[in-house]
C-alpha cells in the first residue's frame, strides 16, 4: 500500500522517490497535529490545583448538609440540635389586632406564623412567659424579624401586665422567692459563679428560671457578655433588666474553652453550633491541618461570620 501511494504521488506531482517519501512523512505529521486536540480531550488532566481541591471540599460539605437536614426533618419531633423547622414565612390569611398573651395557636397561624412557632409561643406562655411590650415577641427563639415587622402594627397590649389571665403565671409567681426590698437593691453576684439561690434573689426569678439560666450558662461554657441573658428561654425583658442590675461578669477568663485542634466530633457541642457545621469544621481541620486563629475558620464555607463571632470567645487554639 505505501509503495502504491508513493508511486501515485510521484506520478501526480512529479516528485522523485526521496521527495515522495518526505512528502508522505510531512502529510502524516500534519494529520497527527490536526487530530491531537480531539484525542487529548479524552484524557483528563491529572494535576488538580488548590482551588479545585477547595471547590471539591465545599461540594462534599454541601452534600453532608443535605444529608443532615433530611435526617433532621425525619426526626421532626425532636426539639434539640437536630430540629430544623421550615423558616420560610407563611402568607397570613388575615391580619387583625391581637394580644400575644391571649391568642391561640390557630389564631397565630391565621396571622401567618408557622405552626411550629405558634406552638412554641403558646408553650412559652404556659410556662409563665409574658409579653409586656411589643419587642418581647422577638425574645421567642427563631421568631423572624421580618414577620415581626409585619405584625408590629397589629399588636395590642394592655396597660398593665397584671391583668393577664394566666393561671400558670399566677402559680409560678406565688412560688417565687420574695426577698426584702433592701436585699433586692444592694446585693451583687458573679453571673458565671452564681447558684440558684443567688438568681432567686432577683425579683421575677423563681426556681425554674434559675435552673434554666444555669443550664444555659453551662451549655455555653459561661457568659461572655450580658446580652446572652436575653437568649435564655422564658426570660422577658423586664426580668433581664432586673438581672443586669445585680449580675456581674468576671471576664473571658471564667469561660470554659473548646480546644478546637483537639476536640472530637462527639465532644464538639455548643448552642451556637449546628451539628453539620461542627462536622464541616472538623473535616476541614483533617484536610488542611490545625487552625492557628479564628481567622482560619473563615475558610469553612458553612460557618457564617455571625456564628463565628459568637463562637470565637469559646475557642482555644
Amino acid at each position: 500500500m505505501p509503495s502504491k501511494l508513493t508511486q501515485w504521488i510521484r506520478n501526480y506531482f512529479g516528485f522523485s522517490r526521496t521527495e515522495s517519501r518526505g512528502f508522505l512523512v510531512l502529510l502524516c505529521l500534519l494529520i497527527i497535529l490536526l487530530i491531537s486536540p480531539f484525542v487529548l480531550d479524552f484524557f483528563p488532566d491529572s494535576v488538580q490545583d488548590s482551588q479545585d481541591a477547595q471547590k471539591l471540599d465545599t461540594l462534599m460539605a454541601q452534600l453532608e448538609v443535605q444529608s443532615e437536614t433530611q435526617k433532621a426533618y425525619s426526626e421532626h419531633d425532636s426539639r434539640d440540635y437536630n430540629h430544623y423547622p421550615d423558616k420560610r414565612l407563611s402568607k397570613p390569611t388575615r391580619l387583625f389586632a391581637f394580644d400575644p398573651n391571649t391568642i391561640t395557636s390557630e389564631q397565630w397561624q391565621e396571622l401567618g406564623v408557622a405552626r411550629w412557632m405558634a406552638e412554641r409561643i403558646v408553650k412559652y406562655r404556659s410556662k409563665g412567659g409574658v409579653f409586656r411590650k411589643k419587642e418581647d415577641l422577638l425574645r421567642i427563639y427563631d421568631f423572624p424579624e421580618e414577620q415581626y415587622r409585619q405584625l408590629e402594627a397589629y399588636i395590642r397590649l394592655p396597660a398593665t401586665p397584671t391583668s393577664f389571665s394566666n393561671p400558670t403565671l399566677k402559680s409560678s409567681t406565688e412560688t417565687r422567692s420574695t426577698p426584702s426590698k433592701a436585699d433586692r437593691t444592694t446585693f451583687t453576684f458573679q453571673l458565671n459563679e452564681a447558684d440558684t439561690t443567688d438568681f432567686k434573689k432577683v425579683y421575677g426569678i423563681g426556681s425554674k428560671l434559675a435552673l434554666r439560666i444555669i443550664k444555659f450558662r453551662e451549655s455555653l461554657g459561661g457568659f461572655v457578655n450580658e446580652n446572652q441573658l436575653r437568649e435564655v428561654w422564658g426570660l422577658d425583658s423586664t426580668v433581664v433588666q432586673e438581672l443586669l442590675k445585680h449580675g456581674r461578669l468576671t471576664g473571658p477568663g471564667s469561660v470554659r474553652k473548646i480546644k478546637i485542634n483537639e476536640v472530637s466530633l462527639e465532644q464538639f457541642r455548643h448552642p451556637y453550633l449546628k451539628p453539620y457545621v461542627a462536622k464541616a469544621i472538623l473535616a476541614y481541620r483533617q484536610q488542611h491541618g490545625d487552625f492557628q486563629s479564628a481567622a482560619d475558620l473563615k475558610a469553612v464555607k458553612l460557618l457564617d461570620e455571625g456564628t463565628l463571632k459568637k463562637l470565637e470567645p469559646y475557642l482555644a487554639f
